[in-house]
């Protein structure tokens, strides 16, 4: 059965060579290149959201023209097709301490990627699926996808315009600390983003201002017996109003200040708390940026932020904000990276009172540290390893938990249409506290073949 579904994923990846895949977790991913006529400057392409590329890049970053896709034209717009196909061993599908059970897992991703190719402005669409088939615990296959749009528009040289929204239906990962552990069913739900900004940048004095805005729509699960978990408590609207100003103090060393708010709308009562969960946050961080040479660039911000919550029976969650980005070219075919970043997140009713445990707390204050090491063995040979750290500490509630994962993986490219992957990731998750549980290990072992045009 399972060489079978190898065998039949590995042939529909080639077949289906139109479509494009999403990345998985310790696997470096092929980046979506530049079009052969880029739409700007190099050093000007955006980054995530207003954010704008640095002349430092890593290995796994820069392109290689002999293996880049090269994308199917159309006009003024580049379609990059990519599909990959995944055969994935999991030794602890349920992320158990006790009973554990083991499956493969395949997993079907294509995606389509749309690039304008314009000398100003630009424009861009984005669409794909993920679709995972168990081979034994059928219960746990899932169906993921999305659709998204952003674009910029470039008033002048040093201004622009910033829009994105995005529509995904996705499930919630047994191993997440927020997932039911007794649910039948992985919890499925439809996330909408949207965000509107302007930014001014390159110059000595530049900002970026905007407001993010995000709802989640959660489906209900149920317990083995039938009875329901009730999970349409969690549905919210998050509005993120934020601003960030930037005073460049020397070419390529960068100072900047910034806040962001954090207003979160939930829909129904939660009957745990006798209340709804509303809360109003922000952060607000000092920090700095500096490129040196393009062989290290760090940007790191410290600060503080808050979540204050309207319900009388739920704490507030409050301490010092950090984040981290680190890029390090040790030589032309290595690099080091490091990234660092505290959020504060809420908790989930059900998902504490399945395990027995009093459902008051806010949520928990979530710091997560990586570090990632690329080396280029030979032009079309990627080397990967990768550690991260995650510590999960909830607020009024007496419950800490520690989380590791570490991983290696490797990209062979045969041609730029064709390239194959693996990967080995090692997961650790302890809990310590009066309320500790959801402890876990767990070993994945991952195959890849991939596609692209």
């Amino acid at each position: 059965m399972v060489k079978t579904n190898l065998i039949a994923t590995t042939a529909l990846g080639v077949a289906l060579l139109a479509s494009v895949g999403q990345a998985q977790q310790m696997i470096p991913d092929l980046r979506v290149p530049i079009p052969p006529v880029a739409p700007t400057d190099v050093t000007q392409r955006p980054e995530q959201f207003g954010q704008f590329l640095q002349r430092g890049q890593s290995v796994l970053d820069r392109p290689r023209p002999e293996y880049d896709a090269l994308g199917l034209r159309y006009g003024s717009f580049f379609l990059y097709p990519r599909i990959t196909a995944d055969e994935v061993f999991n030794d602890n599908i349920f992320a158990t301490k006790n009973n554990t059970r083991n499956d493969f897992i395949t997993v079907i991703s294509p995606t389509l990627n749309l690039r304008s190719n314009w000398s100003n402005h630009q424009l861009n669409f984005d669409t794909g699926a993920s679709v995972g088939t168990y081979a034994r615990s059928t219960t746990e296959n899932y169906g993921d996808y999305f659709v998204g749009s952003d674009g910029r528009y470039d008033f002048s040289r040093n201004l622009a315009g910033l829009a994105a929204a995005k529509y995904e239906h996705l499930h919630e990962e047994r191993d997440s600390v927020d997932a039911p552990t007794t649910s039948r069913h992985p919890i499925e739900f439809d996330a909408y983003t949207a965000r509107f900004g302007i930014t001014q940048h390159d110059l000595r004095i530049g900002y970026i201002a905007g407001i993010d805005f995000r709802r989640e729509d959660y489906q209900n699960g149920a317990f083995p017996s039938g009875v329901p978990i009730i999970e349409s408590v969690r549905n919210l609207n998050v509005y993120s109003p934020n601003a960030q100003l930037n005073y460049e103090i020397a070419p390529r060393y960068q100072a900047f200040i910034r806040a962001n708010g954090d207003f979160r709308r939930y829909d129904h009562f939660d009957p745990g708390v006798g209340a709804k969960r509303d809360s109003n946050g922000f952060r607000a961080d000092v920090g700095g940026r500096f490129d040196l040479t393009g062989v290290t660039y760090v940007e790191a911000a410290i600060g503080y932020l808050t979540q204050q919550y309207q319900a009388a029976t739920l704490t507030s969650i409050r301490g010092v904000d950090a984040s981290a980005k680190v890029v390090w070219n040790v030589t032309q075919i290595t690099s080091i990276s490091a990234n660092a970043l505290r959020t504060a997140q809420d908790a989930n009713t059900a998902a504490l009172a399945t395990n027995g445990n009093p459902v008051n707390s806010p949520g928990y204050l979530k710091s997560v540290v990586g570090v990632a090491i690329d080396h280029e063995l030979l032009r079309n040979v990627i080397l990967h390893g990768e550690a991260n750290y995650e510590n999960d500490d909830y607020m009024g509630f007496d419950r800490t938990d520690d989380r590791i994962d570490v991983g290696a993986g490797a990209r062979y490219m045969f041609t730029r249409n064709l390239f194959l992957g693996g990967a080995f990731t090692y997961t650790n998750r302890s809990s310590g506290g009066r309320f500790a549980t959801g402890q876990f290990n767990r070993d994945l072992l991952m195959l890849r073949l991939g596609a692209q045009l």
